[in-house]
């Protein structure tokens, strides 16, 4: 494969000194007006409250030269069913749609249309986080019996979104519900109320920028908690009932799953909403991602029968079998974790990554940012250890029943699931089926009705939606279904959703470098930061084991639709002072919701 005719200007960085001499420069052309590059290849530098994006040229990229861009396709062509709605896109997903379907010419389209940006955070660091989600399968039942009692709620009836310049900074303020939301009214307008608002700590979406409230008598409160909700149920719609309450709150950390029931067949849900309270899981000791990491142990290593024709196969033919199995699997994460496992148990890079060769020509072009050597993960197996013990304690699923095992992890260099479409995306109340506590499954277990003590205390809850099964990939923030390998939740503040961002990382286990061009697809509660990606490995245990072991740094380049890092230079630098910076890399009233 011939290079692209553009540059690097890379290699003229030679001592540390002048690399930071030129990272100064890059702070200086973010926070002052954008001036014309000299270099057309090449966009305008800015910068927001929360990052920071350096141009670069596309050879810069380490791997960019490598990159299977006919992998691609099938990831860039899912990306366009919700992008193309959008003004700067739509002539560029035109485009792509007459293209011919091989490597060149995406390759050469990406040159044309894009501009690649090295991301950096506030502080202009280089290095950020890599974590990886899968979607999980856990047994449930349609019913409330035997072990199978903890609900998987829908949308909360009693729950409105109410946005937040709505309410911003008054004691009162006459509302109205509309369509799930609270919107501003007048006075004596038809269904309009004058309520207290009484929000106290609580902070909107970081998304949409928007309270997820409750009515309580005249006031407007912060929704109830997970404790409040564990203590007094809904008035939701119950998709199913499950009989471990850690996998369910694994898969709400996921944000989709399916549920194989026990009367048989299937259920694939999606994420709905949210409560509107931060994530904050029941560490006791360690961080918040140590503790994912627990979370994600604990909900892969419970050993399951598994449904063969005729009747099923026991992995644990007792529960000290089971539990055997289970001490194994956290002596296995603990060991990888502290650097004496086998290398496919953990991801733990020890070596920075090999440079790509590049041309010795290079034009002239804006200041670049040095690299940044990609140094090991520091994570304290004992807080690991002592996480996963205590997450040991929970109940378990039913052991008469367990679902079969359907694995489709992404391999080392992953082929990107079938994406074409939505699957019965868009929620449908014809959908719910079947019953749920004797009532028909789309009806609220009622208010008063408790579930039996989780131990969780993390205060945030996911509520879901039920979705069509299909080969294609569970459907993500953006709208479309995601792609194994190729799709990745961001903090949609500095990584726009629907945004292609090429990651440079670690294999897990540490088995050489994992650069490669993926979408930003997808949000979580607990991915926050200007260089925050959580990765997609696909469906099943193996993806599971996968997703456990990606816990590593990671650089990021961001392209951009060169009409879109036109208007996000222009109007987001305003001063020298960051306080007047913008919230969003790109506002978007549905996407990323400016203050």
């Amino acid at each position: 494969m011939q290079p692209h005719p553009t540059t690097t200007f890379a290699a003229r960085i030679r001592t540390p000194l002048l690399a930071l001499a030129i990272a100064a420069c890059s702070v200086a052309a973010a926070q002052s007006a954008p001036e014309a590059p000299t270099n057309p290849d090449l966009g305008p530098a800015f910068a927001t409250r929360n990052a920071a994006y350096v141009p670069v040229l596309f050879d810069e990229i380490p791997g960019w030269q490598d990159e299977s861009f006919e992998e691609t396709h099938a990831s860039f062509a899912s990306n366009c069913k919700a992008m193309k709605r959008r003004a700067a896109w739509a002539p560029i997903c035109s485009k792509f749609a007459r293209l011919p379907h091989n490597d060149q010419a995406l390759r050469q389209f990406i040159h044309d249309e894009f501009y690649a940006y090295q991301m950096l955070t506030p502080t202009r660091a280089a290095t950020g986080k890599l974590t990886g989600y899968f979607e999980p399968l856990i047994a449930g039942s349609l019913q409330r019996q035997g072990a199978y009692r903890y609900p998987v709620y829908g949308i909360p009836r009693d729950m409105y979104l109410v946005d937040s310049r709505t309410v911003a900074g008054l004691a009162t303020r006459w509302l109205k519900p509309a369509q799930g939301r609270l919107v501003g009214a007048d006075a004596g307008e038809a269904g309009a109320r004058q309520y207290r608002i009484d929000l106290g700590g609580a902070a909107p979406g970081t998304r949409d920028k928007r309270y997820r409230v409750r009515i309580a008598g005249d006031a407007i409160r912060p929704y109830y908690t997970r404790k409040d909700i564990d203590a007094t149920g809904l008035d939701a719609p119950v998709l199913a009932w499950v009989a471990d309450p850690f996998k369910l709150y694994s898969m709400q950390i996921q944000g989709s799953g399916k549920i194989q029931l026990k009367d048989g067949g299937l259920i694939r849900l999606a994420y709905a909403e949210q409560n509107g309270h931060p994530f904050l899981p029941n560490a006791t000791r360690g961080d918040a991602d140590t503790m994912l990491l627990a979370i994600k142990a604990r909900a892969l290593m419970e050993p399951e029968d598994v449904a063969v024709p005729g009747g099923t196969r026991s992995v644990g033919a007792t529960r000290g079998a089971r539990k055997d199995a289970a001490d194994d699997e956290v002596a296995r994460i603990v060991a990888a974790l502290s650097g004496g496992g086998s290398a496919s148990a953990a991801s733990r890079p020890q070596a920075k990554p090999a440079t790509a060769k590049r041309p010795t020509k290079r034009p002239q072009r804006p200041a670049a940012v040095a690299t940044v050597d990609q140094a090991p993960m520091q994570v304290e197996s004992a807080d690991v250890e002592a996480m996963i013990q205590l997450l040991m304690q929970a109940p378990v699923a039913d052991e008469s029943y367990s679902a079969p095992v359907e694995d489709t992890a992404v391999a080392t260099t992953p082929t990107p699931s079938p994406s074409g479409s939505s699957g019965g995306a868009r929620m449908d109340m014809s959908e719910y089926e079947g019953v749920a506590g004797g009532k028909p499954a789309g009806q609220a277990v009622g208010a008063g009705t408790a579930v039996p003590a989780t131990g969780i205390f993390d205060p945030s809850y996911v509520f879901f939606r039920r979705i069509g099964d299909g080969p294609e990939g569970p459907i993500g923030a953006l709208g479309v279904p995601l792609s194994a390998g190729r799709s990745m939740a961001v903090d949609p503040r500095a990584t726009p959703l629907g945004a292609p961002v090429f990651i440079d990382g670690m294999q897990p286990g540490g088995k050489g470098p994992m650069r490669r061009l993926v979408f930003a697809q997808d949000t979580g509660g607990a991915i926050r930061g200007s260089i925050r990606g959580d990765f997609f490995w696909g469906f099943g245990d193996n993806a599971g084991r996968m997703a456990l072991q990606t816990n590593q740094p990671v650089r990021m380049w961001l392209l951009l639709p060169k009409a879109v890092a036109g208007s996000a230079a222009a109007s987001g630098i305003k001063t020298r002072g960051s306080a007047e910076l913008r919230d969003c890399a790109v506002p978007d009233e549905e996407f990323c919701v400016e203050e």
